[in-house]
């Protein structure tokens, strides 16, 4: 009674009011909804993680993998791939697959399931930003994954697309320096034994 009244009180213009037709659909739904609900509960099981995954939640205790981070990496087919310890650069930098992305303490997951719920870390291909839920927002895609945002990617700048490209070709002007370094030593070193040999014969021999 207490509701109706409430309702009477209302402007007529702002008053939204339920035919018994609408009452009777909603007790309809909620029956439908209640009775899906027990059914989940009654045909859901629980989730077995293959035994190579649990053995690599199971070494993130190891004192050789303090300094690195369990990664989920989902990749642009929208395949979750093995997780992997990875090292983490300069505090906030993880490489995979010649692509650097950003480490950020604030995006760790715990793993539910596991004992004492390991730490996870979950980067998506396609952007450099990891997997978290970012605070003072309510949008679905905040926590949701997926790789459908990709334009929304690009337009923040956090597109991995070229990143590949530009680091091979970083690396292979690298190897390129290195070899170039290394052939001015060896002619550095023949001049050198070069000029012992003829030193040997101008004023050894004598």
């Amino acid at each position: 009674m207490a509701f109706i009244q409430q309702e009477e009180k209302q402007p007529i213009s702002t008053r939204r009011l339920k035919t018994l037709a609408d009452r009777v659909r909603d007790l309809k739904e909620k029956k439908v909804l209640a009775e899906r609900s027990e059914e989940t509960v009654k045909e859901t099981k629980q989730f077995k993680y293959p035994f190579k995954w649990r053995l690599k939640f199971n070494q993130t205790r190891r004192r050789n993998n303090e300094d690195k981070m369990l990664v989920f990496f989902l990749n642009k087919k929208n395949e979750i791939e093995p997780p992997k310890f990875m090292p983490i650069f300069d505090g906030n930098m993880i490489v995979w697959k010649n692509k650097p992305y950003e480490f950020d303490p604030r995006a760790v997951w715990r793993v539910k399931g596991i004992k004492k719920n390991p730490q996870a870390y979950l980067i998506k291909e396609i952007d450099r930003r990891p997997v978290r839920n970012k605070s003072g927002k309510i949008i679905f895609r905040d926590s949701a994954i997926s790789n459908m945002d990709l334009d929304e990617i690009r337009a923040r700048g956090d597109s991995t697309e070229s990143d590949e490209f530009l680091i091979k070709a970083a690396l292979k002007a690298q190897v390129n320096k290195a070899k170039k370094n290394v052939n001015i030593v060896v002619l550095v070193v023949i001049g050198l034994i070069a000029a012992g040999v003829l030193i040997y014969f101008l004023f050894g021999s004598g």
